[in-house]
């Protein structure tokens, strides 16, 4: 089971609950999708017993700090990465959303930056923008919760 999560702003409380519910379903790995904004924030993201993946966002300002906390694994996007057998696109903001997914390249592209959730599937490709998580914006914290081998995915609301 992943969690993929977007503009968590240092919503630490927000953060928190997203996360308990992440070891409540046994995620394996989290991959945020930008916008954690400062390293106390991004702590509440490493201490977890999961893998973590993160791009930066165009409100992340301490990006060298953010790098060096995560042994580099918040890095700039757009950031490709193969996990197990899956080829995943990341980025903050969406960049050519519909070719990657007429392309049917990777398996998922995860974004962020609208605040608003966005699921589409081709052939192939999954592309999933998690929304808001930290709430600011939308008035409603989402994230998505994806089960990779059956495509299976919730988005879930706080």
């Amino acid at each position: 089971m992943w969690l993929i999560i977007s503009d968590t702003h240092d919503n630490i409380p927000k953060i928190r609950q997203f996360l308990d519910e992440a070891k409540r379903r046994n995620v394996t790995h989290i991959f945020h999708c930008g916008d954690v904004i400062s390293p106390f924030a991004l702590a509440e993201f490493l201490k977890q017993d999961c893998d973590f993946y993160g791009v930066f966002g165009n409100n992340d300002g301490e990006k060298i700090l953010l790098n060096q906390k995560s042994s580099g694994r918040m890095k700039k996007g757009p950031a490709e990465l193969i996990i197990s057998k899956y080829r995943i696109l990341m980025m903050h903001e969406p960049i050519s959303i519909d070719a990657f997914l007429e392309a049917n390249f990777f398996d998922f592209v995860f974004y962020g930056h609208t605040h608003k959730v966005d699921v589409r599937k081709s052939s192939k490709t999954v592309v999933l923008n998690p929304g808001d998580a930290s709430g600011y914006l939308s008035n409603q914290a989402t994230a998505v919760f994806l089960e990779p081998e059956t495509g299976q995915l919730e988005v879930y609301h706080l």
